[in-house]
């Protein structure tokens, strides 16, 4: 199974390297050791408070271990990382210890059997106490048995014992979902089956004696995703919701950005799926009981390579329809599709830089005008919300504490003052500086004070907001060498491999560390990662004068590009960057647009003052258009939505280029479509191209 290979680093190592990073994050923001693990002949463990409880509750400690040594961290301050801002909320901790149950298998209604462990608060003993309790439920595909070493305050959002929570008197249930670490079946990547699961694992907890009858869903990453699918599914059930860096638009959003292959994200998604669900030998020693049935599982997720994984990636390269096109198979997996069901007060966390960029302000906005909401969004990548959340801004409270506030309220009923939480709070980048500073909030997203700025790529190569009055100098660019790639089986059999081979720079670019997660940027500390002036020294760069004053951007950003080119079809990537008075060009966001998936639906694209600032596009095999070589043509690319200052003396660049390959490539049919093709941008009264930028006075900074 062997396609023509992305190397850098291999994509096995930059796993390692996001993994080991988040739980370095997680062992400083709270703490802890084994010391005080008291284990059973079943795999269940009693922990006390000296080992799991963090410095937020530090007049209900034990003296004794207070923490692993700190010889494996990676810059963080860990004495000051898990203490709450001035007035964050917390309380004191209801109960002594936490039991973290063995490993147990439920049915489905699929057929397969699901595994899960609980947490409950105990008592001095470790016995569990009698409850009942409200429930939080995290659903995970990345093996809960892995993450259940993590019994560490804050790791409740990766489906881990969170001692901070249960101590409180929350429980913890924690699941594989079907196809993943220890439960039957083939991940088939959030699809039917694997859904149809969560409403069964919710039916189970509402049988269990230890169930108050309030049940919140909580997660980062895949475990918010899940989340807001069972509360879709349960609405009557999910009281609460927190989801950290959860998906919108599967296909818009994340894997098919611009009509292409984000092949980038979906090798780093499959493979470290894939890794953790086979992962399971000290499982089994844990559960002897239950070896034939986590053998079973792990046989199941191995011949998901060849029965699942392989042919899905042929599909994918060769054109098959319905994962080249929006289809059933891309709605089914998209949250955003169902939020109108969801009832549930909802938590959403985001970061500008995360792999669900676009996703998180519209998940908020689909919520907002219904159900109690907030939207708070981090500077950086994936990895790097998990570091900023955990010990809060100067503008909101630490994640965990968050949580809490949001939990008691609506699993427990407490007067916790969430009204004090702004609708939204943002980081701008650019405005002012420190760790955890550069943060702004408000009532509303979109914006409420943005309206619409144009600005017009003229042939001098300048940006100005005077339209050209007659034909001026265009300008060309050739289409990038496509990449390559190799989709294969490790030599052993059991392992997915892959190899990428970018062909057009965008290895080392803000694009590639942020569809690696974060953690290609953190693998090389390579500047490139964050200054784009080498990356775009042979792009097509428009340029304004010096900025006279801070300009404020926040919002979704549209590029309107006339266009024409040799070939049928061409790549068009649209970079917004802010050109520094030493020369660094400083990455704000990108967008990404196939030509021939140029069509918009006006209908569900965003208006802003009269102004299309947010294109729709349909990605349909019956919208697809291609180009007539020569013909000049409009092509809206949507540039996703960002925050950020352009300061004062400091320039608003706007770079085009034929390719980004970080962020989607080509298959196989569309490759004859584009390679060797000649682009050129057109700038006339005629053809103006121009982008449009969401503008919000500076005052509207707090």
């Amino acid at each position: 199974m062997e396609r023509s290979a992305l190397q850098r680093p291999p994509v096995g190592k930059l796993h390692l390297i996001l993994i080991t990073l988040l739980l370095a994050a997680l062992s400083a923001c709270g703490g802890g050791s084994s010391g005080g693990d008291s284990s059973s002949t079943d795999g269940s463990r009693s922990l006390d408070s000296a080992t799991t409880e963090d410095s937020t509750d530090t007049e209900n400690s034990t003296p004794g271990t207070t923490g692993a040594p700190d010889d494996g961290e990676t810059g963080s301050d860990a004495s000051n990382a898990d203490t709450p801002r001035t007035g964050a909320y917390t309380r004191d901790a209801d109960y002594p210890r936490i039991k973290v149950g063995g490993l147990q298998y439920i049915p489905s209604t699929s057929g397969h059997n699901i595994g899960l462990r609980v947490t409950l608060p105990a008592d001095a003993d470790g016995n569990p106490a009698p409850g009942p309790f409200p429930v939080i439920l995290v659903q995970s595909a990345y093996n809960i048995n892995l993450m259940s070493f993590l019994a560490l305050p804050g790791a409740v959002v990766l489906g881990a014992p969170d001692p901070f929570l249960v101590r409180r008197g929350y429980a913890i249930v924690g699941v594989d979902v079907i196809g993943g670490g220890v439960s039957e079946g083939g991940w088939e990547m959030l699809g039917a089956e694997e859904q149809s699961g969560y409403g069964d694992v919710v039916d189970w907890i509402k049988q269990q004696p230890w169930y108050d009858g309030n049940l919140g869903v909580a997660g980062a990453s895949y475990m918010a995703i899940t989340g807001l699918f069972t509360a879709q599914q349960r609405p009557d059930d999910i009281k609460a919701i927190f989801a950290s860096v959860p998906m919108g638009d599967s296909q818009r959003g994340t894997v098919g950005t611009g009509g292409m292959l984000n092949a980038v994200f979906m090798s780093e998604w499959m493979t470290l799926t894939h890794l953790t669900s086979t992962q399971n030998v000290t499982t089994m020693l844990q559960f002897p009981k239950h070896m034939e049935q986590i053998a079973k599982a792990t046989s199941d997720h191995i011949a998901q390579i060849d029965n699942y994984y392989l042919p899905l990636v042929d599909r994918v390269l060769d054109g098959d329809p319905e994962i080249t096109y929006d289809s059933e198979f891309w709605r089914t997996r998209s949250p955003i599709e169902n939020m109108d069901k969801i009832t549930a007060p909802t938590i959403i966390l985001g970061a500008l830089n995360d792999i669900f960029q676009r996703d998180a302000p519209l998940l908020y906005e689909s919520l907002k005008d219904r159900v109690d909401t907030r939207l708070v969004i981090y500077n950086g990548s994936h990895i790097s919300n998990f570091l900023q959340a955990m010990p809060g801004t100067e503008s909101t409270d630490p994640s965990l504490n968050l949580l809490l506030q949001w939990f008691d309220k609506y699993l427990k009923g407490m007067d916790t003052q969430t009204e004090s939480i702004p609708p939204v709070t943002q980081y701008v980048k650019n405005y002012k500086h420190g760790i955890w500073q550069g943060f702004a909030t408000t009532t509303d997203w979109p914006h409420p004070a943005a309206m619409p700025q144009r600005w017009y790529l003229r042939g001098d190569m300048s940006l100005r907001q005077e339209p050209a009055l007659e034909t001026e100098t265009t300008h060309s660019m050739e289409a990038s060498p496509s990449a390559d790639y190799v989709f294969g089986k490790s030599d052993n059999g059991g392992l997915l491999r892959v190899n990428l081979t970018l062909n057009d720079g965008t290895e080392c670019s803000p694009s590639y560390e942020q569809w690696t997660l974060g953690a290609a940027g953190i693998a090389t500390l390579d500047s490139c990662f964050w200054d784009n002036r080498e990356l775009e020294q042979t792009a097509l760069n428009y340029e304004t004068a010096p900025m006279t004053e801070d300009y404020y951007i926040n919002g979704p950003i549209q590029a309107d590009l006339w266009i024409s080119s040799t070939h049928e079809d061409a790549v068009i990537s649209v970079r917004i960057d802010e050109v520094t008075q030493s020369g660094r060009v400083a990455p704000i966001t990108n967008g990404l647009l196939l030509a021939s998936a140029r069509q918009v639906n006006v209908s569900r694209s965003r208006f802003l003052d009269g102004e299309m600032i947010q294109p729709y596009h349909y990605f349909t095999q019956e919208a697809e258009t291609f180009l007539v070589p020569g013909e000049v043509t409009k092509v809206q690319v949507e540039i996703f939505s960002t925050s950020a200052l352009i300061r004062e003396g400091n320039r608003l660049r706007v770079s085009i280029s034929p390719s980004n390959q970080a962020q989607g490539m080509l298959n196989l049919p569309r490759r004859a479509m584009v390679e060797g093709g000649t682009t050129t941008i057109h700038n006339s009264s005629e053809h103006p191209s121009s982008v449009v930028l969401p503008i919000v006075p500076t005052s509207e900074l707090n």
